[in-house]
């Protein structure tokens, strides 16, 4: 079971709690859709047994010794056009969580929806988003943070834990999470894009820096910069591309 926040203005204040369940955005989702679901209400389970990221990939947690969780929120002042920002709010919340624990380690953000310690994969969000007209309606965030886990079925998976040499409280963690991610979200709720904006490329990968990728062929450029749809905009020596979600892949 995990304590509500008692320190936040809203996240946290309603914690559905899941022995095991196949998704907790799923879940989430379906709260939003059936019940009045409070805007904060967090989802978490110890065994995810379908959990899934971007564009139906799967996402490995072992039961008990992770983060597994959706949080519920409605960003009726957001546009459509710019659904991202949810995405980079995630984003900054994760690293800067990581990076509070492990202080001397560098975490950085992987385009779309990634968040990388020390070269290996260590969390992944996946942002559902409703909407009416041009504005959303509501947004559930899943995010998957690989805690206390010290083996895993690939290689370039990691943990707190197996970087730091020592298990953290799941709960402590949490909670230092959710409190990053409404400090970030209440950024957005008042429109300070240039200072999200700033503070998530100060933390993505590849930024300004000359890296290879692969689309249809392999090449090397620079990401210049992520439009506020999403879109990854990578300067090269044959010009300017611009990628959706899947269209690219980074070469390590």
């Amino acid at each position: 079971m995990y304590k509500i926040l008692a320190n936040s203005l809203f996240l946290g204040k309603q914690i559905v709690y899941m022995p095991t369940c196949h998704s907790t955005n799923d879940t989430a989702r379906e709260h939003v859709r059936n019940t009045a679901t409070i805007e904060g209400a967090v989802f978490i389970t110890d065994d995810q047994t379908q959990g899934k990221g971007q564009r139906g990939n799967s996402w490995e947690a072992k039961p008990g010794e992770n983060l597994t969780f959706s949080v519920v929120l409605t960003p009726t002042f957001l546009k459509a056009d710019k659904q991202f920002f949810l995405n980079i709010v995630a984003s900054l919340a994760v690293n800067d969580t990581i990076e509070a624990f492990l202080p001397n380690d560098q975490a950085l953000v992987k385009w779309p929806n990634d968040v990388y310690l020390n070269g290996g994969k260590v969390a992944g969000i996946l942002v559902e988003n409703a909407f009416q007209g041009s504005r959303l309606s509501s947004t559930v965030v899943g995010i998957g943070l690989n805690v206390n886990q010290l083996s895993f079925k690939v290689n370039t998976a990691t943990s707190l834990a197996k970087e730091a040499g020592s298990a953290f409280g799941l709960e402590e963690v949490l909670h230092s999470l959710l409190m990053n991610l409404e400090k970030y979200y209440l950024q957005l709720k008042r429109e300070q894009y240039d200072l999200l904006k700033e503070a998530y490329y100060g933390k993505l990968l590849g930024y300004a820096q000359t890296r290879k990728y692969l689309a249809e062929y392999e090449f090397e450029g620079k990401i210049t910069r992520v439009e506020d749809s999403g879109y990854l905009i990578i300067e090269s020596k044959q010009g300017e591309h611009r990628f959706d979600f899947k269209e690219v892949q980074f070469l390590f």
